[in-house]
């Protein structure tokens, strides 16, 4: 049980990915999170949907029956503080072991959230090597791409996040897209989509105004399968700390993720080509920084 934002559910990936083979998984969780994940477990349920509010009552309703899937193990990472939801769940499933885990691990430990939950699900009794699971994360997708030998060329930039302290201000990015069409004056950069999500709304007037350069289009809120397949097909992904550049790296696409008063030791995107920069403002040399990092991708392509 996992009912969180969407790059908070993907770090459940690396585990998935080592379990599937072995454990009969159902996800339980938020969309798209759970979504996306589907294709990797045995069943997704909306935490979202009918039945599950039932678990933070303080009295069970017999005449409003709830039936939670029959398993072996509960694996929840929830907050429970005066632990209802902990005795509903032992009352509903009697014959299930239930573990509750915090959502995160302590900033002091130090620890990647992807590596986190995967140790937790070892201590919950499931047959999984937590270490293993991150490096195999960072060798190859841990999501399928759709055909990945197409001719890609619309690089992603996405100038947001859930977060607005994580994020460099708009004029930046203009400066950044700028930057990076002069600079290398061929594809994949004559052709690119800014991707605007719900959270970006405000930014729409702002890039329609402001974009002086042809070729580049502006996406707004696309549905989910146009997305993944938008990030399959791109050469290149620059993004901050969000959903979208987790989703990005661990379809394989090349990464750039700028980090801003959010830790990378716990969130850095988790795929075979990533390049992470973490500075608190725009200073001169960031555009120059993304430039070799981009480079260096590109390079490697």
């Amino acid at each position: 049980m996992r009912p969180s934002a969407l790059g908070d559910t993907l770090m459940l990936m690396p585990a998935i990915a080592q379990l599937r083979d072995s454990t009969e998984i159902v996800l339980v969780g938020r969309s798209p999170g759970i979504d996306i994940i589907s294709p990797y477990v045995n069943r997704v349920m909306d935490y979202e949907g009918s039945g599950w509010h039932r678990l933070f009552a303080d009295n069970l309703d017999a005449d409003h029956a709830f039936s939670p899937p029959q398993v072996d193990s509960v694996v929840a990472f929830l907050s429970d503080p005066d632990g209802s939801v902990n005795k509903n769940l032992k009352t509903y499933l009697p014959d299930t072991s239930v573990h509750f885990f915090p959502a995160f691990p302590p900033e002091e430990a130090h620890l990647h959230v992807a590596l986190y939950l995967a140790q937790c699900l070892k201590s919950a009794g499931l047959p999984i090597d937590p270490e293993k699971s991150l490096e195999d994360a960072s060798r190859g997708p841990l999501l399928k791409r759709e055909n990945p030998d197409t001719e890609k060329e619309k690089i992603v930039f996405h100038p947001g996040s859930g977060g607005r302290g994580k994020n460099h201000p708009p004029e930046f990015w203009l400066e950044l897209i700028s930057a990076l069409n002069s600079h290398f004056l061929s594809p994949p950069f004559s052709k690119a989509i800014i991707l605007l999500g719900p959270a970006e709304e405000g930014l729409r007037a702002f890039f329609t105004t402001n974009l002086r350069i042809e070729g580049i289009e502006i996406l707004f809120a696309p549905e989910l399968k146009q997305l993944q397949w938008i990030l399959t097909q791109a050469p290149l992904y620059v993004g901050h700390d969000s959903g979208i550049t987790h989703l990005a790296a661990m379809l394989g696409t090349p990464t750039v993720a700028l980090f801003k008063n959010s830790p990378v030791h716990q969130w850095r995107p988790l795929g075979p080509a990533v390049k992470v920069i973490q500075s608190e403002g725009p200073p001169p040399n960031l555009i120059s920084e993304i430039i070799e990092k981009v480079t260096s991708l590109l390079t490697r392509r």
